[in-house]
């Protein structure tokens, strides 16, 4: 049997929540595979530290590798960055380690076995910060590299930075590195003549940076893709609804294997860009979900009726001006003679009828077979048929001339908002087959809705 690789990472108490779902996103992707879970204790609780010490093979609390100014008064936290280029010193035996920070989580293998891979065909796998779907390659990188050749300049002097400014920056958050490459004599040394000059949260980065860069290790390292470690700083992936998993911002749309919530994004909710369009909330802790509004689903009203087998959602709340008709007013069900029907009006069009309670359920439960597809609805200037749709999970495109009056824009707007789905809904004010046209962008939708045409309706026929 081949040596084990070493998963490692580390946390002190206030990371401890990403750090658990860091560990047991690997735990969960990497199960029966030959590897030893390492952590360094950074400054864990004792209940903390007693959950890590039941699933870790080893654990160790670290001294700081080396001296640097300021070090005594330096957080602990710090060790846990400066003690990587020594990893092979604090855990002995492994072939290749695989160094994950506590602010990742595994979704599934693929990347992880790019990193094993490219580590022992080369000796260092990781991962640019550079992609297209990234901001920070259409007009800021004149910003970065000034960034960039201060923090070089602070960590190597002047000379050094100029050269280096413009290198695309290796995140060091995610990588794999066997054991006999020569990147970890260079990293030691690079940091240490670092570290001389002062630290901060990116020297020992940098200090890889310049090993790879500058030691002639380059050739000894490869390049994987941004969604073997996808930095949630420079852009939020986007959210694949109908299989339930991030993917890259841009065709076509590869699922992350690795996320990693770097910066100042760690907030546990976030809203994501969807595949199929809109924007959708995603809770960003493992295993990441979308965030399914949480709306009443009965009891129904006296009146009311919905088929058998029919899932409801009653987001009556979010719409305050939508009622029950006329005391007495019922629709009758062609498909069930028998069976009245509550009809339901908005206050300001209490001539206008909207989908009964049935229609509605019919309308959800349709559109959950798309989710995560295109759908568009022509003429639903109340947006009750569109937060059905909405609340199924597809990107919707709402098109009615009504939506150009103030009032009736922003009454959908907020009802949308107030049921959590305003991000999967693109508001048109507009009729007729040019705007189709136009909307459909040379895609199509899976799913169409027309309520009908004529003034009555706000739409005129297509």
């Amino acid at each position: 049997m081949s040596q084990p690789v070493y998963l490692v990472t580390a946390s002190d108490a206030r990371y401890f929540e990403l750090f658990r779902g860091a560990i047991e996103s690997v735990v969960d992707v990497l199960a029966h595979e030959n590897t030893h879970l390492c952590v360094l204790d950074l400054g864990l609780t004792l209940p903390q530290r007693r959950w890590v010490d039941s699933i870790a093979r080893l654990v160790v609390s670290p001294d700081w590798p080396l001296d640097f100014p300021g070090r005594d008064a330096a957080a602990s936290w710090l060790k846990g960055l400066l003690v990587r280029p020594f990893l092979r010193d604090l855990f002995p035996g492994a072939e290749v380690y695989f160094w994950f920070d506590a602010d990742t989580m595994m979704l599934d293998r693929r990347g992880f076995d790019l990193f094993i891979l490219g580590a022992r065909r080369r000796g260092l796998a990781i991962v640019p910060e550079i992609d297209r779907g990234s901001g920070n390659q259409y007009g800021n990188l004149p910003r970065i590299w000034k960034e960039t050749e201060r923090w070089y300049t602070d960590a190597f002097g002047q000379e050094t930075a100029r050269i280096l400014r413009g290198f695309p920056m290796l995140n060091a958050g995610v990588f794999a590195m066997h054991r006999d490459a020569p990147h970890w004599e260079s990293w030691q040394q690079a940091l240490t003549h670092a570290a001389a000059r002062g630290i901060n949260m990116v020297t020992d980065q940098l200090a890889l940076n310049y090993a790879v860069y500058l030691c002639r290790n380059f050739d000894r390292t490869d390049l994987l893709p941004a969604w073997c470690n996808w930095v949630c700083n420079m852009c939020l992936p986007a959210w694949d609804i109908a299989n339930d998993r991030f993917t890259e911002t841009c065709l076509p749309h590869v699922p992350i294997s690795i996320l990693h919530l770097t910066g100042a994004a760690k907030g546990e909710f976030a809203l994501a860009a969807g595949v199929a369009g809109g924007f959708v909330p995603v809770r960003m802790r493992y295993p990441p979900t979308y965030c399914t509004p949480k709306l009443p689903n009965g009891p129904l009203l006296p009146g009311d009726y919905v088929s058998p087998g029919m899932a409801t959602v009653m987001p009556d709340a979010c719409f305050p001006t939508i009622t029950s008709g006329l005391p007495g007013i019922f629709t009758q069900n062609t498909q069930v003679p028998a069976t009245a029907h509550r009809c339901y009006v908005d206050q300001a069009a209490p001539t206008r009828k909207l989908p009964n309670r049935d229609e509605a359920a019919i309308i959800y439960n349709t559109a959950q077979r798309f989710r995560g597809s295109r759908a568009l609805i022509v003429g639903d200037s109340r947006g009750w048929s569109a937060c059905h749709l909405a609340l199924a999970g597809v990107s919707l495109d709402v098109v009615d001339s009504a939506l150009s009056d103030e009032y009736a824009r922003s009454t959908m707007d907020a009802a949308l908002t107030d049921a959590g789905v305003r991000g999967l809904a693109n508001l048109v004010a507009a009729q007729g087959p040019n705007t189709i046209n136009y909307l459909a962008g040379g895609r199509k939708w899976s799913l169409f809705l027309w309520h009908g045409a004529g003034p009555e309706h706000h739409c005129d026929p297509l």
